[in-house]
C-alpha cells in the first residue's frame, strides 16, 4: 500500500505527458505551411560577435551587368506553388549606371544568400507567412568587409510584394509612403507602382521557394527550392497581333 500512492502519481504523470504530446500533434496539422529558412535568433542579432561575423567573412560574389549581359524572359506575374505562400518580387530597373557595375551587391535572407540584382533584372521568392531578415553588402570579390545594411519585415499569406533596388535617385521612391520597407537603396514599392516599373525587367535568375509543409508526423516536407521556368528563347517574347502578309502589287 505504501507504494500505491507513488504508482498513482507516476501513472498520472505519464498520462499527462501523453496528453501533452497528443495536443502537440493536433497543433501540427497536416499541410501546415512553414518556412524552410533558418529562424531569426533575435538574441544573437544583438550580439557584437554575430554582427562582426556578418561583416567580415569570405564568401561568394556575383558579377554585375558590365560582365553579365545574359538576356531573360520579360516579367510575368507568377502563381505560387502553395496558395498560402506570399510572393516577394525583387527587381532592379535598367540604366547606364547599372549596366556599368562590375561586382553586384550580395543579398541574404535569414542568413541565406539569394541572387544579386543586376541591371534590368527581376526574380521572385515564395515565403511562408512570418518575419524575416533581409541584409545586403557589396564584397570585394570573395572578401566581405562592408558593414551590411539590414532590415526586418513581415509577409502575409497569399499577398504579393514588390521590392526595388535603386542606387540612383532620379526615379524616386514609393510615393512618400513611410509605412513601406526602406533601407539604403532597397525600397518596397506600392503594388501599382511596382507593376509599372518591373514590367520591362527580365528574369535572369530562377525564382526561389522557401515554403514547406508539415506531414501527419510533424516532419517538414520541402519542395524544390529553385523554380525552373524553362529555357529562355528570345523568340518567345516576339508576338505579332496582325498576321504578316506579303504585299500584292496586283491590289493596286
Amino acid at each position: 500500500m505504501r507504494y500505491l500512492g507513488l504508482m498513482l502519481l507516476v501513472g498520472c504523470g505519464l498520462s499527462a505527458c501523453q496528453s501533452h504530446k497528443t495536443v502537440e500533434k493536433q497543433q501540427l496539422q497536416t499541410g501546415q505551411v512553414v518556412s524552410t529558412l533558418d529562424q531569426i535568433d533575435y538574441e544573437k542579432e544583438d550580439s557584437l560577435v554575430s554582427s562582426k561575423l556578418d561583416q567580415y567573412k569570405v564568401g561568394k560574389f556575383s558579377v554585375g551587368s558590365w560582365v553579365n549581359q545574359a538576356p531573360g524572359q520579360y516579367f510575368k506575374l507568377v502563381k505560387p506553388q502553395n496558395p498560402q505562400a506570399a510572393v516577394v518580387y525583387f527587381y532592379r530597373p535598367d540604366s547606364k549606371w547599372n549596366r556599368q557595375e562590375i561586382i553586384a551587391t550580395n543579398f541574404f535572407l535569414n542568413g541565406k544568400r539569394i541572387p544579386s540584382l543586376i541591371s534590368n533584372h527581376y526574380y521572385w521568392v515564395e515565403l511562408a507567412e512570418g518575419d524575416y531578415k533581409l541584409s545586403m553588402s557589396r564584397p570585394l570579390t570573395v572578401v566581405h568587409f562592408q558593414k551590411p545594411k539590414s532590415t526586418f519585415f513581415s509577409v502575409k499569406a497569399g499577398q504579393q510584394y514588390f521590392v526595388k533596388y535603386e542606387e540612383e535617385q532620379f526615379r524616386g521612391g514609393p510615393n512618400g509612403d513611410a509605412s513601406l520597407l526602406r533601407v539604403g537603396p532597397l525600397m518596397q514599392m506600392p503594388t501599382r507602382q511596382g507593376l509599372k516599373e518591373i514590367g520591362m525587367t527580365q528574369l535572369k535568375t530562377p525564382g526561389l521557394n522557401f515554403v514547406g509543409e508539415l506531414d501527419s508526423q510533424g516532419e517538414l516536407v520541402k519542395g524544390s527550392e529553385k523554380i525552373d521556368s524553362g529555357k529562355y528563347h528570345a523568340s518567345d517574347d516576339v508576338h505579332t497581333t496582325v498576321p504578316f502578309k506579303l504585299w500584292n502589287p496586283l491590289t493596286w
